[in-house]
């Protein structure tokens, strides 16, 4: 071969290097199917098919990214069981795992904390306690854990914290309807990245709040159904990034915890359904301007107290369902032009008076009637 034919080749090489395809290692977001865009060169490496016929024989559904690969594994509300999972080890390039509602234990959770590449474990309604978190604590590239005790079969409790602790990447940790105190919450101060944490009827009091008032990331803090007062929400002021905060079904908030939630200027998210409010409590939240979402459903807000809503430039959504709120009032709302949803079921508001105000909010979807657990 010419001197000059070796010199083409090695131009031609040098050239496909420099170029590459890494687009083709990018990870989709959707479902691929036949019809999705496909890389132009052949992945290193695919799945075992028997593994997906395994688990798609089980109900498991997939996402994959552009080479083919799954990344993505639910077997929510499946048989499943521990014995099934010894599968999912062989899924290399597997980032998520839902296994909610299965019956997946302790014994099965020893596979899982082999899943070393799993950035999202969702564990919602299993069997485990614990010993489960022991398994897993070594999955240091886990950023979303969920957990949940609400149906009785997740036993982990403030022990468990221990080992959850130590899984410093997460940055979202749901425990809703678990046994976690101040003391569980100590074992988390590691977990300097943490922006969500969902804490619903568990034993979250004032004391609490000052451990979790050291994240300084929180974004999103989930205290329903706890046994937080008003003097403990005066702990969330050192969180300066909150934006989402629910406090609903806590008994004993009242207005005056408002002084302390009226502050948190960064919030565009706030859930106070059936906290014991008056419009005075409604009044120290009117510097809220951020606001984008506010739930004041059961609460004792009147007609007064829509006053304290006009500055809220910003909202796209307003629950004022179960108050005592009349025609006469929705003219406080009357400049909210960027509302989009607003509840007003199970209150003395009138179809003459949402017709009134729909002709000043025209592209504002008003609910009148209320519609149970649809709404």
């Amino acid at each position: 071969m010419a001197k000059k034919d070796h010199l083409l080749i090695l131009l031609s090489i040098v050239t496909f290097i420099s170029t590459g395809c890494s687009e083709s290692k990018k990870e989709s977001t959707v479902i691929v199917n036949q019809d999705d865009e496909k890389s132009d060169a052949a992945p290193e490496e695919t799945d075992d098919v028997t593994v997906i016929t395994q688990l798609t024989n089980l109900g498991a559904q997939f996402r994959k990214n552009k080479d083919g690969l799954v990344t993505e594994v639910s077997l929510i509300n499946t048989n499943a069981s521990d014995g099934d999972l010894v599968q999912l080890t062989k899924l290399t390039k597997l980032t998520s795992l839902r296994l909610n509602e299965t019956q997946v234990s302790d014994a099965g959770m020893e596979t899982v904390g082999k899943l070393i590449n799993l950035a999202n474990l969702d564990l919602r309604g299993c069997s485990i306690s614990n010993k489960s978190m022991q398994a897993i604590e070594g999955l240091r590239n886990l950023r979303a854990l969920r957990l949940s005790g609400e149906s009785g079969l997740t036993t982990v409790d403030d022990d468990g914290m221990k080992s959850i602790g130590k899984l410093t990447s997460l940055k979202a940790l749901l425990l809703d309807h678990l046994w976690i105190s101040e003391v569980g919450l100590n074992d988390l101060s590691g977990l300097k990245n943490l922006e969500e944490i969902y804490l619903a009827k568990t034993l979250i009091d004032d004391a609490s709040l000052s451990v979790l008032s050291k994240h300084p990331k929180l974004r999103k803090l989930r205290l329903s159904q706890t046994q937080i007062s008003d003097v403990g929400l005066g702990e969330l002021l050192a969180l300066k990034n909150l934006t989402d905060l629910d406090l609903s079904e806590n008994s004993i908030i009242s207005d005056l915890g408002m002084e302390h939630v009226g502050k948190i200027t960064t919030l565009k998210r706030l859930n106070l359904w059936r906290v014991a409010l008056s419009d005075a409590g409604v009044e120290k939240l009117a510097g809220l301007k951020e606001m984008d979402w506010l739930n004041l459903d059961n609460t004792s807000l009147s007609d007064a107290g829509l006053t304290y809503l006009q500055e809220m430039s910003k909202i796209t959504f307003l629950h004022l369902g179960s108050t005592t709120i009349t025609d006469a009032g929705l003219v406080h709302l009357e400049g909210l032009t960027t509302l989009k949803d607003l509840k007003v079921t199970r209150t003395a508001v009138t179809e003459a008076g949402v017709k009134s105000l729909q002709e000043k909010l025209p592209t504002t979807e008003i609910q009148l009637k209320y519609l149970g657990n649809a709404q």
